[in-house]
């Protein structure tokens, strides 16, 4: 069983508790899976992965327990990007795989698709304390380091690629000075808010 988790509105969370969510009700997009067009249900892989509604008292976040056949992951992101971009909306039917194919980390904003009505019994109210242990804080914080973790294993300077590129915008827009030394390879970037110096690497962007 795969356990998933949605929002729902607080007036309708003792209905649904006692019966269920019907996917003719409930399902908020009708998406190409393996040729077909499905309608579905967006869960998430974990309640903070929509901090707007974990923080509202508007909604009440409640836990699906359901079947692998019934649950495919794919990335909202595109999803979004993708209703002005044909291009994009392709990528994101692409990207739609079984639930248990997905790599936690693959995608910013995962959304778990699924395509059946849930039942009475599969559902249950979750309070701020969950009772089953999540193991990463959210989605978008695990797809951005594993980006970056895989960058660093490539090239030893990453860092200082990221902290250089930071400050030379800030230095485009006037909350830094710059002051590089291309012989050396060193550029000391003075923040005016911070009123620091820091010295950061030049990295050579051509060899990644």
């Amino acid at each position: 069983m795969v356990e998933v988790y949605y929002y729902i509105p607080v007036n309708e969370v003792d209905n649904a508790v006692e019966c269920g969510l019907k996917l003719s009700k409930w399902a908020e997009k009708e998406v190409t899976i393996d040729g077909e067009s499905r309608k579905c249900i967006s869960a998430l892989l974990n309640p903070k992965d929509d901090m707007e509604k974990y923080k509202s008292a508007d909604y009440k976040c409640v836990k699906l327990e359901l079947p692998h056949k019934y649950c495919f992951m794919a990335d909202r992101h595109l999803y979004e990007v993708g209703k002005k971009s044909p291009t994009v909306m392709d990528m994101y039917t692409g990207s739609i795989i079984p639930i248990e194919n997905y790599i936690f980390g693959s995608y910013r904003l995962p959304e778990c698709l699924v395509i059946t009505t849930v039942i009475a019994g599969q559902i249950s109210i979750l309070g701020k304390r969950l009772d089953s242990p999540v193991l990463f804080n959210n989605s978008e914080e695990l797809y951005i380091n594993n980006i970056i973790e895989s960058y660093k294993e490539e090239h030893d300077d990453f860092n200082d690629c990221l902290l250089y590129n930071f400050y030379c915008k800030l230095a485009e827009i006037g909350k830094a000075d710059k002051i590089e030394d291309t012989d050396n390879k060193i550029a000391v970037f003075i923040d005016r808010a911070r009123r620091r110096a820091f010295t950061i690497k030049t990295p050579n962007i051509y060899d990644y």
